[in-house]
């Protein structure tokens, strides 16, 4: 009897696969490190590969940052954003926090902050934190805007949930182990509670 074998990888399913591997790695220091110590030995070490294959791929450490925030945008709050026509607005804050709880979330969140403290070293990561204030402004985002954008009240809410919410996970962040914090429900309840009122406007 034939055996068929596996399709032999190209250079492309390589180079995939190896930056794959190193954004996954980032993101990880990112979460248990910090920024300030993701470093490119850090990185190598955890994804088990060379100073030179890193640089290969991507030409600095900033420039792989940079990647890993916008892999992290894409993959927590663009593939599964819900319908804006079919969610209501008590819907989406549950849709929301189910992303921005996540721990990778932390990630961001460390990125946020040193661009914050340490504009310099951060310059080269810009066009990527940028990218974020497009994705949660509705006048940029058509998505957000069709829910949000143009009622005035609605858009006040969004811009409470928003800061809200972000001041959860930044709570998480600093939590030991990213542990729930104890008034987290109390918040959020009341979030939709008001999300509710504004959904029956």
């Amino acid at each position: 009897m034939a055996t068929t074998s596996a399709p032999a990888r190209t250079q492309s399913d390589r180079t995939t696969e190896m930056r794959k591997k190193l954004i996954a790695a980032t993101i990880q220091s990112l979460i248990d490190k910090g920024y300030a110590r993701t470093t490119a030995v850090e990185v190598c070490a955890r994804a088990g590969v060379t100073r030179g294959a890193l640089f290969h791929h991507f030409e600095s450490l900033p420039a792989l940052i940079a990647e890993a925030l916008s892999d992290t945008y894409d993959r927590l709050l663009l593939e599964s954003h819900p319908s804006e026509t079919d969610t209501t607005i008590e819907q989406w804050i549950t849709w929301a926090w189910s992303r921005v709880s996540q721990r990778e979330f932390k990630a961001v969140i460390e990125i946020w902050l040193a661009s914050r403290n340490d504009p310099e070293s951060t310059a080269d990561i810009q066009p990527a934190i940028e990218r974020y204030k497009e994705i949660f402004t509705p006048s940029k985002n058509n998505r957000l805007f069709k829910r949000f954008g143009s009622d005035r009240k609605a858009g006040a809410f969004y811009r409470l949930a928003v800061e809200t919410m972000f001041g959860l996970a930044l709570g998480r962040a600093t939590n030991p182990d990213g542990a729930a914090l104890d008034h987290e429900e109390i918040v959020l309840d009341q979030l939709r509670a008001y999300a509710r009122e504004v959904d029956q406007k």
